[in-house]
């Protein structure tokens, strides 16, 4: 009997459940899609039936994660927010509070920064990652864009490097927290540092363009 709409998107939520499950604790290049079929408590033919392959599976995770945490701030952009240098340091850290709150979030960055094995068996993943990486770094030089545009950062910043250094804190924070997260309590740590990194962002001279001469 065919499936109804809602029947095909529940067993669709209940394999991303699963394959984010599988990837957290086995890691990407061990996870199998037939344990992961197992999990969900799917055939292999209602596996395929919704994903391709275990690339199509982790770019579904990714999209999904990913909209939920750039939702408000991709609306922001969109709208050319006058309110987008806040909104920002207040996404960024409800983004943090997420790795300590919420399960699905805390697993999957789980993946990305320790699970996910640099190696030829995971090319395909790898490159998904990098792509993701760089849509990460776009969403940041829109948001630094829009922002100098409403003079909240000086006229000279380096747009690329602001991005880039951004990313690197965000990043390395989180990697650290992930590896041990007793040593962190995010709860303190992450105001200061999102604070502390913008203004980095609108005073440091080395953040700007070389003086044309």
């Amino acid at each position: 009997m065919r499936k109804t709409k809602a029947e095909a998107q529940q067993t669709r939520e209940a394999l991303l459940a699963a394959a984010l499950d599988v990837f957290y604790r086995r890691g990407v290049s061990q996870a199998s899609l037939h344990e992961i079929a197992c999990t969900a408590g799917v055939t292999r033919g209602a596996l395929y039936w919704h994903f391709k392959n275990k690339e199509d599976l982790f770019d579904a995770l990714f999209q999904q994660i990913f909209q939920e945490l750039m939702h408000q701030l991709d609306n922001d952009i969109a709208a050319q927010s006058p309110d987008i240098w806040q909104n920002f340091a207040t996404a960024i850290t409800q983004a943090f509070m997420r790795l300590v709150s919420n399960e699905s979030h805390h697993k999957f960055c789980h993946i990305l920064h320790l699970n996910c094995e640099h190696t030829e068996q995971n090319h395909n993943i790898v490159q998904l990652l990098r792509q993701y990486q760089q849509l990460w770094r776009s969403r940041l030089c829109a948001v630094f864009t829009l922002s100098l545009q409403q003079q909240k950062l000086p006229p000279n910043i380096d747009i690329d490097l602001a991005a880039l250094y951004f990313q690197s804190v965000v990043m390395g924070l989180t990697d650290l927290w992930l590896s041990n997260p007793e040593a962190i309590d995010l709860n303190s740590v992450v105001p200061r540092f999102i604070a502390t990194s913008m203004e980095v962002l609108q005073h440091s001279p080395h953040l700007r363009r070389p003086a044309v001469k």
